[in-house]
């Protein structure tokens, strides 16, 4: 399905900006880092956008983003880059680079525990032929336990130490093959030995197991991840932004 929800470097690219541009509308105040393997076509699509980027920091990961890349997984990416940017005694959000950001987060920047985007479903209640509750019952012997969103994700200090187990976790998870129960009625005959969401699935465990308090982001942004044209609305809600 990436071909149709992702379906090219400029698309994705676009989406990115718009997003981008978002957050710096309404927090051009907060530091903000964004990884890329192509800092001169992302900054030539935020210009587009009427922001200020003084404390916008567009790093060239292209190195990294290539050694990471070799892994199987096609998140392996994101969970790094969490990880890198992990410094003790400082809360860290990761964003994805498909929301929308619809107004400043200053208020909730003391929060203590998690942030998720949105919390999904128990994982119990899940289809089984998705596989993701077969790779729960494997890995970490239940299923009980809720599925957060992580489109935004954040821990506050004391809880970074659980990052690492977060990843391993999720490593463990890939490799338990789902081949002989998945089923997408959008592309019958397709199967897949790992669950894809397996990343979204260790997190969502750890934090329910820890107890940790949960701060839902839904209010603060617009997700666009259900569905092959929903990144064309990250486009859209920012058409405002663009300048004349």
């Amino acid at each position: 399905w990436g071909d149709k929800g992702y379906r090219s470097k400029e698309f994705i690219f676009e989406y990115s900006a718009a997003s981008i541009a978002t957050f710096l509308h309404h927090n051009s105040h907060l530091r903000y880092i964004v990884n890329t393997d192509d800092v001169d076509y992302l900054s030539k699509k935020i210009d587009m956008y009427n922001v200020n980027t003084s404390n916008l920091e567009i790093v060239d990961t292209n190195e990294r983003l290539e050694e990471w890349k070799k892994h199987k997984y096609c998140f392996n990416p994101a969970m790094m880059h969490f990880k890198e940017h992990l410094i003790p005694g400082e809360k860290i959000i990761k964003l994805d680079n498909d929301l929308t950001c619809l107004k400043p987060i200053d208020d909730i920047l003391d929060f203590d525990g998690a942030l998720i985007w949105q919390t999904e479903f128990p994982i119990s209640k899940g289809r089984e032929y998705w596989g993701e509750r077969k790779v729960a019952r494997e890995v970490v012997g239940t299923e009980d336990f809720n599925s957060y969103n992580i489109g935004v994700f954040g821990l506050s200090p004391q809880y970074l130490y659980l990052v690492d187990e977060m990843i391993d976790i999720a490593y463990k998870m890939l490799d338990v093959d789902i081949s002989d129960i998945v089923y997408f009625k959008e592309e019958p005959g397709f199967k897949s030995k790992m669950w894809s969401c397996s990343e979204q699935t260790a997190y969502s465990y750890v934090l329910d197991r820890e107890k940790l308090k949960i701060r839902q982001m839904d209010d603060y942004f617009n997700h666009h991840c259900y569905g092959f044209t929903a990144k064309d609305n990250c486009i859209e809600e920012a058409k405002y932004l663009l300048k004349n």
